[in-house]
């Protein structure tokens, strides 16, 4: 073997290794996760790549999953330029014992400073891991895991997923007829009368039509089967056309068929749904895949209604197919054909007997952080407050007492259960002191104190939130209910019609949660009379405009927002923007009249 053969193959066994190093390091660090770390290796090596080849494709690939897990759909290569070098700046400082990885290290000089052209050559030069599409022109094999187009970084899965709702959408706006429609706006703005209203109207019309309603989750399909049922009532809609209307909305999962142990739906393409016009409430909670499902399954005639606030926050998942929609639609010109098929509903009717709110939520719309802290900060206003953040328990615990007392007070379980709708805190992290689960902590460390007996999971007047779909028991994901012992015997109780409560017990429910705390993004689609907002620390990355604007508008009547100015300020400046090709597909072609 000459000497540069054992240069390179040494230069390349380094590389591995050094990849390797690299992603360990960003694991511990927690910038990016053991999945990440795994499916950027398996990806490399399924490909054969190795060594110096294999150091920019594992690094794009697992900062890509990282992106996705934030829900982002596409990473653009101008955000991959400086993610990598964010992270390659922190590796390359020393750790906890002051030493520096000298593998790492090494890798890190690899992939140091370059620009988004640099990314592109390199991924270009891995066919196998990465299709590289010019309009209708690609190079590399369709069965590459990753498409590269325009600046757009995609997993296969999510570039195809919106190429064919963009063609569906397209194809829905060239006919006479457009059946693709969006009614968007905030809560209170009339959204459900504007369904009840479509309903009556084109069942009187076409009696024969066949429609289905429905959500995103168990809860909101619920909860759009009980509004629709409200407002049916006081239009004093005919019982004919009542009888037309569906009973109860479903979930997309039980609407399309899904069949868990194949991981697919009956409902798809070549299988279509039986509908003529299918409407899906908390759009902007569902996400790209799901709605991929959805539109494949749709009879060629028949109309999808999108409904659903587009300023909050977006799905759980990757993707913001309502949000990317609204948008192209806001920005392009009167006369095309997308901007008329959305439309916007501006006036709150909920918030106009009680304007601070409204005002703090179009504040933190408008980006005005002196217009929210004008409003939370003004004492003749007390639908809005703001508070520091606690320095100790006991200062958490002054803000929270009086809600708890009247729950302890409650004397049935719907007593309890109207006292936990009055009010809820909500977190924008899950884990650590200021998160749900410090919270749910600090509640029941007080109840101890209190009397309340909590030797182990179910307690008395335990609240908890469902957090799977059960369609046996009727109970869904965010479903909220109250343990209760009578007798010896537990118990836990769901509200049900007429104030009344239904009883289950324990062992048959799916997973659940303590619930005197949620996430805001579990309180999606939800309205409590008082709402605590728990601001995170400084640096939050989930801190953003969406996230703030969401949990404010879940109050009907009062909201406090309690945790540092400076955090509340940022957020309100700070949009967190999904990466999305659909958005830039959409955009391409938001001209076409």
């Amino acid at each position: 073997m000459s000497a540069d053969m054992r240069a390179n193959t040494s230069a390349n066994t380094s590389a591995a290794a050094g990849l390797s190093a690299l992603l360990e390091a960003a694991v511990t660090r927690q910038q990016l996760s053991p999945s990440d770390r795994v499916l950027a290796e398996l990806t490399c090596r399924r490909a054969g790549l190795d060594g110096v080849a294999a150091v920019p494709v594992g690094l794009a690939v697992a900062m890509l999953a990282h992106a996705r897990d934030d829900g982002h759909s596409a990473l653009s290569l101008t955000d991959l330029a400086a993610d990598a070098r964010d992270l390659t700046r922190d590796l390359s400082s020393p750790n906890a014992d002051g030493a520096v990885d000298q593998q790492v290290e090494a890798v890190c000089a690899l992939l140091r400073g370059h620009d988004a052209a640099w990314w592109r050559a390199a991924l270009h030069a891995a066919p196998s891991v990465v299709q590289a599409v010019t309009g209708d022109v690609g190079s590399g094999p369709a069965s590459s895991p990753l498409v590269l187009h325009g600046d757009l970084l995609q997993f296969r899965r999510f570039y195809d997923a919106e190429q064919r709702l963009v063609a569906r959408i397209r194809a829905s706006l060239a006919q006479d007829a457009p059946t693709f429609r969006v009614i968007t706006g905030g809560p209170g703005t009339g959204k459900t009368t504007r369904i009840a209203e479509l309903l009556v109207e084109t069942l009187a019309q076409t009696p024969a039509l066949r429609v289905a309603l429905a959500a995103p989750t168990g809860k909101a399909a619920a909860r759009l089967s009980e509004s629709v049922r409200r407002r049916l009532d006081d239009m004093n809609a005919s019982p004919s056309v009542r009888a037309r209307v569906p009973q109860s909305a479903q979930t997309v999962h039980r609407l399309l068929g899904y069949q868990p142990d194949r991981d697919r739906f009956w409902s798809r393409a070549g299988i279509p749904l039986p509908y003529d016009l299918v409407i899906l409430d908390e759009a902007s909670m569902v996400d790209v895949l799901l709605m991929d499902a959805l539109v494949a399954a749709l009879p060629a005639h028949a109309t999808l209604l999108l409904v659903g606030d587009q300023d909050q926050l977006a799905s759980v998942e990757a993707g913001d197919v309502l949000g990317a929609i609204c948008r192209v639609a806001h920005d392009g010109a009167a006369g095309t054909a997308l901007h008329a098929r959305v439309q916007r509903l501006t006036r709150s009717y909920r918030f106009e007997r009680h304007p601070a709110i409204g005002d703090a939520a179009a504040a933190i719309l408008a980006g005005d952080a002196a217009a929210l802290s004008a409003v939370a900060h003004d004492p003749a206003r007390a639908d809005v407050r703001w508070v520091p953040a606690p320095h100790d328990r006991a200062a958490l615990l002054a803000l929270l007492v009086p809600h708890l007392e009247r729950c302890l007070a409650a004397d049935s379980p719907a007593a309890a259960l109207a006292a936990l709708d009055g009010f809820r805190v909500l977190c924008a992290e899950r884990e650590g002191t200021w998160g749900v689960s410090g919270i749910n902590a600090e509640v029941e460390r007080w109840l101890r104190r209190q009397g309340t007996i909590i030797t182990e999971r179910w307690y008395h007047r335990r609240p908890v939130m469902v957090m799977a779909n059960d369609y046996g028991t009727q109970v869904f994901n965010g479903d909220v209910g109250v343990a209760w012992e009578t007798d010896g015997e537990m118990l836990v109780h769901f509200p049900a019609p007429e104030g009344a409560t239904r009883a289950l017990q324990p062992s048959r429910l799916p997973d659940t949660q303590t619930a005197w705390a949620m996430t805001v993004h579990k309180a999606q689609g939800s309205e409590f009379d008082h709402v605590i907002v728990i601001l995170p620390p400084a640096g939050s990355r989930v801190a953003g405009r969406e996230l703030l604007y969401t949990a404010v508008t879940r109050a009907r009547s009062q909201v406090l927002i309690v945790g540092d100015e400076g955090v509340m300020r940022s957020a309100v400046s700070r949009t967190v923007r999904r990466g999305s090709g659909l958005e830039a597909l959409l955009r391409a072609g938001a001209t076409d009249a």
